[in-house]
């Protein structure tokens, strides 16, 4: 039974391969686009480059497609049902992530089917014993979530990388003005001396800024709002008033750099002070009873050996 529900499952998946693969039957685009192609004064629209996600041709030819669809429609019903995902779109961009939120959540439904299915074609094949549906569910449930998981500590990680090279760059552009040199060239000096995920933003967002003759304080700003860098905001805000208002440049840097390094050595104690309650529960678990299993083993020996000699 369980042989043929596969059977009938791949040769599905096959057939709906090979039908969305073929262009007879695609969505044509909207009268209203193919007019406004047809008008010069307005701008063409050219759509980004699709980055590739998988590394073999065979599953971003095969697997994308089908994977973008569940995850469109699994992204309209959460909408419908009213659940925020901004929070997740968010970190996608500040990994890098190329498939966006629908393959993202494509991603998560078709690992959470794979976690609901391990158990039932497990005892199918007569690899492992009958377990309840509670915990079909429960793994299925797991591995639903567990992108999620992935997909944080991914942009912990980034965040934590992008706060470093922010202090880094404060530090450098004041003494770099403090040496004599301009704002725009200690920015630019700053910004081609770093490397790391900041310093490839802020010539992103440098590059955007010198295009519409913003000023660098923009610039921060902006990356404060696409990257969810907060610590970049009163960096940006001081820098504008500088300029703005005629103050030292040199001793709003010296003080900026000061709070950044404050900031992140206050954010270190923490993260220190997380580790050390996380810390507690293998302490707990492992360490403690292996410990009085050590010490209680010879004397509970020893408490039988004189109880049987009596």
């Amino acid at each position: 039974m369980i042989g043929a529900l596969m059977v009938g499952l791949l040769f599905g998946c096959g057939a709906l391969m090979v039908l969305t693969s073929q262009p007879l039957g695609a969505a044509r685009p909207p009268l209203s686009a193919r007019l406004d192609a047809l008008r010069p004064d307005l701008p063409a629209k050219i759509d980004p480059p699709i980055v590739p996600v998988f590394r073999t041709f065979i599953f971003e030819q095969l697997l994308r497609p089908l994977l973008q669809h569940a995850g469109n429609w699994l992204l309209s019903a959460s909408r419908r049902a009213g659940l925020d995902l901004n929070e997740t779109a968010s970190r996608l961009r500040l990994t890098g992530d190329a498939g966006g939120l629908g393959l993202f959540l494509g991603l998560k439904l078709t690992s959470g089917l794979v976690g609901l299915a391990i158990f039932p074609v497990a005892s199918g094949l007569k690899l492992f014993p009958h377990t309840p549906l509670w915990i079909w569910l429960g793994f299925g449930a797991a591995w639903f979530l567990l992108p999620d998981a992935v997909l944080r500590a991914k942009a912990e990680q980034v965040q934590r990388e992008l706060r470093e090279g922010l202090a880094r760059f404060a530090d450098l552009v004041s003494l770099s003005v403090s040496a004599g040199l301009g704002l725009e060239g200690a920015v630019e000096e700053a910004a081609g001396s770093l490397s790391g995920p900041f310093a490839e933003e802020l010539r992103k967002s440098l590059r955007d800024s010198q295009l519409n003759g913003q000023p660098i304080s923009a610039a921060l700003a902006r990356l404060a709002d696409e990257l969810s860098l907060r610590e970049a905001e009163p960096l940006a805000s001081a820098l504008d008033v500088a300029v703005t208002q005629g103050l030292a440049i040199s001793q709003v840097l010296h003080s900026q750099a000061r709070s950044i390094r404050e900031r992140r050595r206050l954010q270190l104690i923490e993260e220190a002070e997380r580790a050390q309650v996380r810390m507690a529960l293998p302490v707990g678990l492992l360490i403690l009873p292996a410990f009085f299993l050590l010490i209680l083993y010879p004397a509970a020996v020893q408490l039988l050996q004189v109880t049987a000699g009596r």
